[in-house]
């Protein structure tokens, strides 16, 4: 039994010091709270700047977001791949190919290309120009990302570049397309014409020499169909036959690494476009592709955050954001009270509890009064008292409740009460005593107070009428007073 009766390690923590005052999450009854319209839109606002920046922070989960590091070409590769894929409008024994590097090896590329008659078809083509612009590096690098997806190993058995689809052996214009090791240094590719630059037995008549082209892939490294190029898609329509085009690309090499799989090396390359007209035997009419490797090698790691950073970053977003929003309300709530002053209306106080902490500067206790300064109303025992008043009516729990009443008092007389009786609609039971009664007995009040725990003061609203009792606008009839009580028995006196 001793056992039972023995407090937990919490009440004796309690006894010491009481857990109350740690408490950092007061609260106030919902009677003290008031809500608004405005602040019930302003909510909604915050709530919405909210979403929009844990959406971003679902963004960066999910995509991430590119970071660049630069370094050496350290790789020591000596040899790259160029893709070429390129309609001319000329029939195909009339073009020769060709590339010459700065080591000075010349190669005939007539046969390492695959050729196929078609028809001149421009299709989705645009000018190298608009194209430009509708192209940065960071789409050329997403979309390599994507050539990568989870099914890519399944096109490995495909052939890399897909078939003429409107293949004709004699057609009016040629399809060039393949992919040839290089050495990694600086070359020039060229597609001429026969008889014009090079020793050729045939000579291409003037009437049928016709460079315009359209450049559907043409690239460096490992080919990515995926993977669109400053010069993919790009067109040209030449308007005389003697004209050149020359293309100088700068190529980087560019190393893509992405969060969970395989890095994938590919290039990146910066095209200048050059075209102009050439007077008769003053040049060699044809289409060149110039280009230049650079040193540097580009990184681009594609960071994601892990899923416990993104947790607390939406925790943190949220809670942040409804914080500043609770100190703007604070703020601007004070700022208004200071500009337009304190409430004026009669009759009505503002009195704070000072043992309660306010939550979005809200919970004010209004209180009748007919006192012209303002009251503090605080809590004493069990009930609440009117800061320094020494009246023994300041306080609301032994106060009288009487008033309210019209005409003859409910509650029958009875001729043991001492008072007399109420005689008019407008009197008021006269002031308590021991001598008095209001339905609660002589000892119910007691004396006055001895002050203890009140100051000197004004009471609050307990005013003598004309018939000497006491109003009060606390009027609450007594239980006590029960229609039981009748008058005397008859015959009989009241010793």
């Amino acid at each position: 039994m001793s056992g039972e009766n023995q407090p937990s390690i919490l009440d004796q923590l309690d006894a010491v010091v009481p857990l109350a005052r740690f408490d950092a999450f007061p609260k106030l009854p919902s009677t003290y709270k008031t809500r608004s319209e405005s602040r019930g839109f302003f909510t909604l606002l915050v709530a919405l700047i909210a979403i929009l920046l844990v959406l971003n922070d679902i963004g960066e989960y999910i995509w991430g977001w590119p970071d660049y590091e630069f370094s050496i070409d350290s790789q020591g590769q000596s040899h790259l791949n160029v893709n070429v894929d390129v309609v001319v409008n000329m029939p195909c024994q009339y073009l020769s190919v060709d590339l010459r590097d700065v080591v000075g090896d010349r190669l005939f590329l007539s046969n390492a290309f695959r050729r196929e008659g078609t028809h001149f078809d421009i299709g989705q083509a645009t000018t190298l120009k608009e194209h430009a612009k509708a192209l940065s590096a960071r789409q050329a690098i997403s979309q390599s990302r994507k050539s990568r997806g989870l099914f890519s190993w399944f096109r490995r058995a495909e052939s890399e570049f897909r078939p003429t689809y409107n293949h004709e052996k004699d057609g009016n214009a040629c399809r060039i397309y393949g992919s040839l090791k290089v050495k990694k240094v600086t070359a020039n590719l060229h597609i001429t014409t026969l008889g014009h630059g090079y020793n050729s037995h045939i000579h291409v008549e003037h009437n049928k020499m016709n460079l315009s082209h359209v450049i559907s892939e043409f690239s460096f490294g490992p080919y990515f169909p995926d993977i669109s190029q400053p010069l993919d898609y790009s067109v040209e329509i030449a308007k005389d036959p003697f004209m050149v085009y020359q293309y100088f690309l700068h190529v980087v090499p560019t190393t893509y690494i992405a969060p969970r799989s395989r890095p994938l090396e590919t290039n990146q390359y910066s095209v200048t476009h050059y075209t102009r007209k050439l007077e008769h035997n003053e040049g060699v009419p044809g289409i060149f592709f110039k280009f230049d490797l650079d040193p540097m090698v580009i990184s681009i790691h594609q960071r994601t955050t892990s899923l416990v950073q993104f947790i607390i970053r939406c925790v943190g977003v949220i809670g942040g954001v409804f914080t500043c929003a609770q100190y703007f309300v604070r703020v601007a709530i004070r700022a208004a009270d200071a500009v337009s002053g304190a409430d004026t209306t009669p009759g009505i106080v503002a009195a704070e509890a000072t043992g309660v902490k306010r939550k979005w500067a809200g919970g004010q206790l209004r209180v009748r009064s007919t006192a012209q300064n303002s009251t503090n109303v605080v809590r004493q025992g069990p009930g609440w008292v009117v800061e320094g008043s020494s009246s023994p009516y300041a306080s609301y729990a032994n106060t009288p409740a009487s008033g309210g009443f019209t005409g003859q008092s409910p509650y029958p007389y009875s001729p043991y009460l001492s008072a007399p009786p109420l005689t008019s609609s407008a009197s008021v039971p006269p002031t308590p005593g021991t001598g008095v009664g209001l339905g609660f007995g002589g000892a119910a009040f007691g004396p006055p107070p001895s002050g203890r725990g009140h100051k000197q003061g004004k009471s609050v609203n307990i005013s003598r009428s004309v018939s000497g009792g006491l109003s009060s606008p606390f009027a609450v009839p007594s239980p006590l007073m029960s229609p039981a009580v009748g008058p005397p028995p008859s015959g009989k006196k009241d010793d």
